[in-house]
C-alpha cells in the first residue's frame, strides 16, 4: 500500500496553518536554526513540512522566521555545516526558485541567509553541480516522490507484469528520474521491496522465474 503524501497535506493548508504548526513545533524543540529544523524533522518526519515546502511557500527559512516573528541572524556559521548539510541547503533554493547561473542566485539570495558564491567556491570544486536540475532534484526529492516516479516509469514502460529490473535498467528516462542504483541507496530497499513499496507483488514473478529456470 503506498504511503500518504504529506506534500499533498501541506499544500491544502494555508500559510497562517503551516505558520501555526511549524511555530509550535520549533517552540517545542526549542529549535533556532534551519539546520536544527532539519536534524529534527529527520526524527518526526510526518509532524511538519519539509525544508523544501517551507521554501516553495514562504521563500526561505529567514523569511518564515521573520513572518513569525522570530529573532533571524545576519549570518549563519556556514563553517559549522558540512559540506553534504551546505549542499543541501543550496540547491534546495536553487531548485525552488529556479535558478540556473551563479548570477541569478546572487540576485536571488539578497536579503536571505545564504552563503555568498564565493564561500561556495571555496568549499565546493565543483560549482556546476549545484545549477544542475537533475542533480538538485535528486537531492530535494522525498522518498514518495522518488517512489511515485518509478512507479509512474514501469507504467509508461508496460513492464507492470513483467516487473523486470534488466528491462527498466535498459529503457527508462534517464531525465525523469535517477538511476534505479540511486533509488536503492537513498531508500535502502532492494528492487523487491521498492516493488512492494509501490503497491506491487513481485513474488508470483519471483516464483515463476525460479520454475522456468528449474525446467531448464
Amino acid at each position: 500500500m503506498l504511503k500518504e503524501d504529506h506534500r499533498i497535506i501541506w499544500k491544502e493548508k494555508n500559510d497562517l496553518e503551516l505558520m501555526l504548526i511549524i511555530q509550535k513545533f520549533i517552540e517545542m524543540k526549542d529549535i533556532k536554526t534551519v539546520r536544527e529544523y532539519q536534524k529534527f524533522k529527520k526524527e518526526n518526519s510526518s509532524t511538519v513540512p519539509s525544508l523544501w515546502v517551507i521554501n516553495e511557500r514562504f521563500g526561505s527559512w529567514e523569511c518564515l522566521l521573520k513572518r513569525l516573528g522570530k529573532k533571524t541572524y545576519d549570518r549563519y556559521r556556514w563553517a559549522n555545516y558540512s559540506n553534504e548539510e551546505l549542499y543541501e541547503i543550496v540547491q534546495s533554493f536553487i531548485l525552488t526558485n529556479n535558478i540556473r547561473s551563479q548570477r541569478m542566485y546572487e540576485v536571488k539570495r539578497m536579503d536571505k541567509n545564504l552563503p555568498s558564491v564565493s564561500i561556495l567556491k571555496k568549499r565546493f570544486e565543483n560549482m556546476n553541480d549545484l545549477f544542475n536540475k537533475k542533480s538538485s532534484a535528486v537531492i530535494c526529492a522525498t522518498d514518495f516522490e522518488l517512489l511515485t516516479s518509478l512507479k509512474n516509469e514501469i507504467i509508461r514502460l508496460n513492464l507492470e507484469e513483467s516487473l523486470s529490473m534488466t528491462e527498466f535498467r535498459k529503457r527508462y528516462d534517464r531525465d525523469a528520474l535517477p538511476s534505479i542504483d540511486t533509488i536503492m541507496r537513498r531508500t535502502n530497499k532492494n528492487w523487491e521491496e521498492l516493488l512492494t513499496e509501490i503497491g506491487y507483488d513481485y513474488r508470483p514473478v519471483k516464483t515463476s522465474r525460479l520454475l522456468q529456470n528449474l525446467e531448464n
